[in-house]
């Protein structure tokens, strides 16, 4: 099992992956306060970012590399602080040229907090080094 981390953003420093592999990714993280918004809940574009990645890890799960071509999420319930959000990715088509993603994330009361829909442009092959499955 290769070691695979994001990039220091303190938002996302609690990221668990509990699952990548074979289109499907599960990650569990902590709503901490540097990913509140003025209202003391969980900001729009914190919930936004999580589904990208989540859509990125797919991709990779799937062997190949991608970029993000077009989404689409609706909120449906507040995060709020110390909330432990799971977010689920799949793979609902494999194309050639793109992957569309469903990205769901629930609270840990297994509430619906956002879901969220990504087309994925693939831009090639992962190398065998830099392939990825937890």
């Amino acid at each position: 099992m290769k070691d695979f981390h994001f990039d220091a953003i303190s938002a996302f420093e609690s990221y668990e992956i509990e699952k990548m592999r074979d289109g499907h990714v599960v990650v569990t993280t902590k709503v901490v306060n540097s990913s509140l918004n003025y209202y003391g809940n969980a900001h729009g574009g914190y919930l936004f970012t999580l589904c990208d990645q989540i859509s990125g890890l797919v991709v990779i799960s799937l062997g190949l590399d991608g970029v993000t071509l077009q989404s689409s999420i609706n909120y449906l319930k507040a995060g709020k602080l110390d909330d432990v959000l799971t977010i689920k990715g799949e793979c609902v088509h494999q194309g050639r040229t793109t992957c569309v993603m469903d990205v769901d994330i629930t609270n840990q009361e297994g509430r619906n907090v956002c879901k969220a829909t990504f087309t994925m442009f693939v831009t090639g092959q992962r190398s065998e080094e830099r392939r990825v499955s937890i």
